[in-house]
């Protein structure tokens, strides 16, 4: 792929959201995870099958073998159906927890988004904050190239005691270029690396970029960020799901020991299989209603039960941590970008200053007011102070990438208005809704009845 010309950040991110195979694997993910809504609503759905069966059997212990007759000959093809009236809401807690899972999966991938945009800002910042520090480096080394001339030259060609310079301040010049020399190599490895991950995560080697005055959409004060964050934060709400998840398994281990109402069917004929007679062939029709109330099982579902209460608990745990984490990362990361704003403040004026620093001391330099320690000093003081700014502006710009993913803003919608966006929560509904039956709704009706501790949902 050939790099945009003139590339924003908001351009780069578009090209991330639509060619990122992380996030584009997840995407593929949560539609695959919704499937199990899809599954699960089948145990109100009716299973139906065709049969055929073809028998012949001859045995050497009957009268009928020493006469040469078959003992046994027959086909035989049917139709059968089967279901669900009833399952004592085991279907329907199914149901509850496969819709949890799949929304949670919908979160995760928000989550992903989150980390794929926070990814590629941070890249694009990476060559922004490397591009300039290899400026700043290439312009040191043409100072410092400059000032070892001037410094050579006067100390063999002499001059006035004012003006007269020693061998130490030559190889001190010397030693500032050689270390320049080495920056600048470091620098270019620096911007090597930059510009490949830059590509790993957008998809495109990037090409003149332009330096982003913030990102959209931060909260105005600290209190704001906290209750988007409890509301928003994508892995506060995947953790949420989840536990709402594992809720459903509970109800689902306990509706084990309901009773279950199945009513089956079935539509065929029988008749000898050969030689074939299509007038001896009968019809046979039949229908059973079957009721199965548990009793004793070894067991197995009060283990289930058990087990269910335990992951639980887990997934309450889970959703602590996950509520302590993201309002940790909301006063991190916004302390983190109040600083990075005082420093880009503090950063600018320490580049104006030391630029001005550096050209009057290299003036008094050329009247004998200096010494070469106080130029080489001054330089790289300005360098350090270009370097920070580049730094500041890199760091403040990812501590708000970092605050708009923790309260659950760094999405496309936010991000990228206006385009073509990934709507997971329509995959669900397409998920949730495909195969659905006519009998489908009332009989998930009726496997709700009774069923108090969970609560009810929507039959598709």
């Amino acid at each position: 792929m050939s790099p945009a010309a003139g590339q924003t950040l908001q351009e780069s991110l578009g090209l991330a959201y639509r060619g990122n195979p992380t996030l584009l694997g997840e995407q593929a993910n949560q539609r695959a995870v919704t499937e199990n809504s899809a599954q699960a609503r089948s145990g109100w759905r009716p299973t139906v099958s065709v049969n055929m069966d073809a028998n012949y059997q001859q045995g050497p212990y009957t009268s009928a073998f020493a006469l040469g007759t078959f003992t046994s000959n027959y086909a035989e093809g049917y139709v059968s159906a089967k279901q669900t009236l009833y399952s004592f809401g085991h279907v329907a807690n199914q149901v509850r927890a496969a819709d949890a899972r799949s929304r949670a999966e919908g979160e995760n991938l928000r989550l992903t988004e989150s980390q794929v945009f926070t990814a590629a800002i941070s890249a694009y910042m990476d060559v922004l904050r490397d591009r300039y520090v290899l400026d700043v480096r290439v312009a040191d080394l043409e100072m410092l190239v400059r000032q070892v001339r001037l410094i050579t030259s006067r100390y063999n060609l002499g001059g006035a005691p004012g003006e007269q310079v020693t061998r130490t301040d030559v190889e001190q010049a010397e030693t500032r270029r050689r270390s320049a020399e080495v920056a600048l190599t470091q620098a270019r490895a620096t911007l090597a690396a930059s510009e490949a991950n830059f590509r790993a995560v957008i998809g495109v080697m990037p090409a003149q970029l332009t330096m982003p005055e913030g990102l959209p959409g931060l909260p105005p004060s600290i209190e704001q960020a906290v209750r988007e964050a409890i509301a928003a934060n994508p892995q506060l709400a995947q953790t949420r799901e989840m536990k709402s998840a594992t809720e459903a398994d509970i109800d689902t281990a306990r509706s084990q020991w309901g009773p279950q109402i199945q009513v089956q069917g079935l539509l065929g004929t029988v008749g000898p299989a050969a030689p074939f007679r299509g007038h001896e062939y009968s019809e046979q029709v039949s229908g059973t209603v079957s009721l199965v109330q548990p009793l004793y099982n070894g067991d197995l579902y009060n283990a289930q039960i058990r087990q269910a209460r335990d992951k639980d608990e887990q997934a309450r745990q889970n959703l602590e941590q996950a509520r302590r984490a993201a309002l940790q990362d909301v006063v991190t990361n916004w302390r983190a970008v109040e600083n990075g704003l005082q420093a880009i403040q503090a950063g600018t004026a320490g580049v104006r200053s030391g630029e001005t620093t550096l050209k009057g001391y290299q003036i008094e330099y050329g009247y004998g007011l200096r010494s070469t320690t106080d130029v080489l000093y001054a330089d790289q003081t300005l360098r350090a102070a270009q370097v920070d700014l580049a730094t500041s502006r890199h760091d403040t710009i990812v501590a708000e990438a970092k605050l708009l993913a923790s309260i659950g803003r760094l999405q496309a919608r936010d991000l990228l208005p206006g385009g073509q966006h990934y709507d997971s929560t329509a995959a669900l509904q397409r998920a949730r809704t495909r195969g659905w039956e006519p009998l489908q709704t009332p009989i998930a009706a009726l496997d709700r009845v009774g069923w108090s501790s969970g609560p009810t949902g929507e039959s598709k």
